[in-house]
């Protein structure tokens, strides 16, 4: 670390956002420590990462994981803390427990309720005006099996990476899930459902100042990965969009990072908002395109007021490699089609094409090699072991119910 530079630490080091933060903080320079409930997390394995600081799963103890945290920013005098990930919400119903003299740019936990609960987020976006697809609270067996037209979003109050999003394509599918939703006595905690939007999945990330937006991003999904998130992403830049995220920001009077998953219609170019994600969200391609999202969260954690960053470069394409390759072994199962996608990440060829790489940049961070053989020599010896693998990752830093409810105990003690 240079003389002068900020002692960071990040919340997580499981999650790709986490990965991809590590990469663009340190190619401007930065060096950070990690918060990891697994020894050998993703994010270990880079040049730019100066310690893992061990801690349990905020989701399975949110308890022990947070004095983990103030313990590690009291004996290394830390400067910011960056939450990559659900750890956001977490950190806003503990805040009154962080030092004041440390950078941690959050809202008030009353904001994180209005876009953490796809509940209540709904009834943010009709209060905005802005667009969202015609959604329905679930309160009964009987709500969710009423007459509507199909295909339909079932979502659970509170998920992460699509865990707790069902696709219900018709009536066989849609008392299937009943069948599930009652045994698992889940109906009636929150549940929504939403019309499908036939068009394309874009998502936009910014970074606000207290109400201000700083920094914003928008890129298109081209290729859809294990869980609904990304092999291959378009940057795009959209005024409209932009101006929307503005608004919801201000109204919130935001603090921090804020994303957004929403569906352009296909046949009217509508954005119609159906998810928000109060985190920093894999910013490795709005870097590439020129909008640095860490680098603003960071100053705006630090007390900064920095100037807006302009838009960045439409039409950039990326990938990410171990998405890619999880991909590819859960289509068929098969040794052939890992072999064959990883011939194409080494060439650029075939459906990578012209992608830059953001997950696992070899060439400016070659350590990050060690994680890319191990999921590759996984998924050669068992190509069906591609959704264990995934779902692995996301237990590391996505919370619970039981851990949402710790949350809100916090904030209604003294």
């Amino acid at each position: 670390m240079s003389p002068g530079q900020p002692k960071i630490l990040l919340s997580e080091g499981s999650s790709l956002s986490a990965r991809e933060a590590i990469t663009a903080l340190g190619l401007a320079g930065h060096r950070v420590a990690l918060m990891s409930s697994e020894p050998l997390c993703l994010g270990r394995f880079s040049r730019f990462v100066t310690r893992v600081h061990a801690a349990p799963a905020a989701g399975a103890d949110p308890d022990r994981y947070l004095v983990a945290v103030l313990d590690v920013i009291k004996t290394n005098a830390i400067d910011a803390v960056l939450p990559v990930h659900e750890q956001a919400y977490l950190f806003a119903a503990a805040r009154k427990q962080f030092p004041t003299n440390v950078g941690l740019a959050l809202a008030d936990f009353a904001a994180f309720e209005q876009v953490q609960s796809k509940a209540a987020f709904a009834s943010l976006l009709t209060r905005l005006g802005v667009p969202q697809p015609r959604t329905e609270l679930i309160r009964s067996a009987d709500d969710l099996a009423g007459a509507r037209s199909y295909p339909f979003f079932v979502k659970a109050a509170f998920g992460t990476a699509s865990v707790g999003v069902w696709h219900v394509k018709d009536e066989r599918q849609r008392d299937m899930l009943v069948q599930r939703l009652e045994q698992e006595n889940a109906i009636g905690s929150g549940l929504l459902m939403q019309q499908a939007i036939a068009g394309v999945l874009e998502r936009t990330q910014a970074i606000f100042d207290r109400g201000r937006l700083v920094a914003c991003h928008i890129y298109r999904q081209v290729l859809e990965g294990p869980g609904g998130g990304d092999v291959l992403k378009q940057s795009v830049v959209d005024g409209d969009v932009r101006a929307i995220v503005e608004t919801i920001g201000r109204a919130l009077d935001w603090h921090g990072a804020l994303s957004f998953d929403y569906i352009r219609e296909a046949a009217s170019g509508t954005p119609y908002f159906i998810d928000a994600n109060p985190r920093l969200v894999e910013p490795m391609n709005a870097w590439l395109s020129g909008v640095d999202l860490p680098g603003a969260l960071l100053q705006v954690s630090l007390g900064q007021n920095p100037p807006a960053q302009a838009p960045g470069k439409a039409g950039i394409v990326t990938r990410l490699g171990i998405m890619g390759l999880l991909d590819a072994a859960q289509r068929r199962k098969r040794r052939r089609d890992v072999l064959s996608d990883l011939a194409q990440l080494a060439t650029g060829s075939g459906r990578y094409r012209g992608a830059r790489e953001e997950l696992v940049p070899l060439r400016s961070d070659p350590w990050i090699a060690v994680p890319l053989a191990v999921v590759t020599g996984r998924l050669l010896w068992d190509p069906a072991n591609a959704a264990r693998v995934s779902a692995s990752t996301v237990a590391a830093y996505s919370l619970t119910p039981e851990s949402v409810r710790r949350l809100h105990a916090w904030q209604q003690s003294p």
